[in-house]
């Protein structure tokens, strides 16, 4: 009941007049919202030979909490794909797949810590040794910073995956030290895990300078600045009010750019016979949230095939699409689904280890709302919902045949799903269904409104379940505290 206080009172704060607007006009002024951010300054040079880089990272870190601050947690996310770890990021059903060449391991050395310019010792804490935990002689108050320093290397494991090398190129994300959340429990300090994105992060400023051999091309999240020396090739790239930075590198990418309205676009690609459509897809995805949600509030926007496990993943101002998808429908639906993380995810942040759905759910939902809205191409949200509602019943099907009974609550974190599949077919497809089938019960209007609100309220900030509910139920006039309940909390009966 606390939660819901809490988020209900976040809606009001908002003010009384966006509830009659559907977006706002104009961008806004991510410099203005971005002052009293942490900062990430990255020195960062790869190395394709060794497939290794080494960096140095300043964190100002700010204190944006009520608390006062003891110690500061990081996650370090390489630990995992590491030799011996024991929250390994390919689930053993997919280990051929993600490690062709046979299992590959990153190494992690970090070589040097300081706490506002002096010399520390951090501790690590997790099963894998994930966590880095900085202890602070004083306490830290809320918006006062403390400055940390971090020298470490890396090498690439030989993985498609988020992180890792294939023939096809380089993928690097999620490989830097990054400041856990605290939120009301506390430090979130939840593992890595095989089954979805199990991350949860802040907005915060990114300025990185990026080193590597002039023959690659690079895909970064956001703008970058290029510079040519030699054989090599200097990078500078800014971003204001972004949850985290990732970038892919390939000697093989092709590109093809175009500038719609404010926001300039690049598709690089691998093996792509028709990369208009892919682009134009892209331009379509973000024009398309962008008029149902709320402005997309960056400048540029970049979608990069790469070799990738599954089928896609979403960063600030980039999305991943695996170059394995062979259904070119399919490809695209990837690139729709992972452009509509951009403001589920990225813009509205929220918990995806412990509320999976709250993201993927009404990203996927968007998905099939984009087709609503874009008729050529040939795709029907109706046809999808049957498609999906069978797939869903035989799944349920089979599990209870083989096993005696199937748990699909959505109220989960994405370890206490059992394989893979269960995850997808609870948190994107259940998850899709029941966003449908709000659709249906409020109607058209009043649930556009509620998303919009939704969006409005959160932007920049951290979502709760309690809080997307509570934007339905101001919108709609509507107590829907049972039908959340039911859906979530596996009562509902799907026919």
């Amino acid at each position: 009941m606390k939660k819901f206080l809490r988020a209900f009172c976040a809606i009001l704060i908002v003010g009384c007049s966006i509830w009659f607007v559907g977006c706002k006009d104009k961008k806004d002024d991510l410099t203005q919202i971005g002052q009293n951010l942490t900062n990430y300054h990255m020195e960062i040079n790869y190395d394709d030979a060794t497939k290794s880089l080494s960096a140095q990272q300043t964190i100002d870190y700010t204190n944006n909490t009520d608390a006062l601050l003891k110690n500061i947690y990081l996650h370090l996310y390489v630990a995992n794909f590491c030799a011996g770890a024991t929250n390994v990021p390919v689930e053993d059903m997919y280990k051929a797949k993600a490690y062709p060449n046979g299992e590959s391991y990153a190494t992690l050395n970090i070589m040097r810590v300081k706490l506002n310019d002096q010399d520390i010792m951090p501790t690590y804490e997790g099963e894998d040794n994930d966590l880095m935990c900085i202890s602070l002689s004083d306490n830290l108050e809320p918006t006062t910073s403390a400055k940390i320093y971090i020298e470490y290397s890396i090498t690439l494991p030989n993985v498609s995956h988020r992180f890792g090398y294939t023939d096809a190129g380089v993928n690097l994300a999620n490989f830097y030290p990054i400041v856990c959340v605290y939120d009301e429990n506390g430090w979130s300090k939840n593992p890595y895990h095989y089954n979805g994105d199990p991350f949860y992060s802040e907005m915060a400023n990114y300025y990185v300078n990026f080193t590597c051999d002039k023959d690659l091309v690079c895909a970064f999240s956001g703008n970058a600045e290029q510079v040519i020396d030699g054989d090599t090739a200097y990078y500078t790239i800014n971003n204001m009010c972004v949850r985290e930075f990732a970038l892919m590198l390939s000697k093989d990418f092709k590109t093809v750019s175009k500038q719609d309205g404010d926001v300039s676009y690049t598709y690089y690609y691998l093996n792509d016979a028709t990369p208009d459509k892919a682009l134009q897809c892209a331009i379509d995805s973000i024009n398309t949230f962008s008029d149902l949600y709320y402005p997309y509030p960056y400048s540029s926007y970049n979608v990069v095939q790469s070799s990738f496990l599954y089928g896609g993943m979403e960063y600030p101002m980039l999305s991943l699409i695996s170059d394995a998808i062979d259904n070119y429908d399919d490809y695209l639906n990837v690139i729709v689904h992972e452009t509509a993380h951009q403001w589920w995810y990225s813009l509205v942040g929220n918990d995806e280890y412990t509320n999976p759905w709250l993201d993927e759910a009404l990203t996927e939902f968007s998905t099939l709302l984009f087709y609503d809205n874009n008729s050529g191409y040939n795709l029907n949200r109706n046809d999808m919902l049957k498609g999906m509602q069978e797939n869903y019943n035989l799944f349920v099907s089979v599990y209870q045949d083989v096993l005696g009974s199937v748990d699909t609550s959505l109220n989960r974190k994405v370890c206490d799903y059992n394989t893979s599949p269960e995850y997808t077919y609870c948190v994107y497809v259940k998850g899709t269904l029941m966003f449908d089938s709000l659709y249906q019960l409020v109607g058209k209007n009043k649930f556009m409104s509620a998303v919009q609100l939704y969006a409005q309220t959160y932007a920049y900030n951290i979502a709760t379940p309690e809080g997307l509910i509570a934007c339905f139920e101001k919108a709609s006039k509507t107590n829907l505290e049972n039908f959340f309940d039911c859906w979530l909390n596996d009562k509902v009966i799907i026919n």
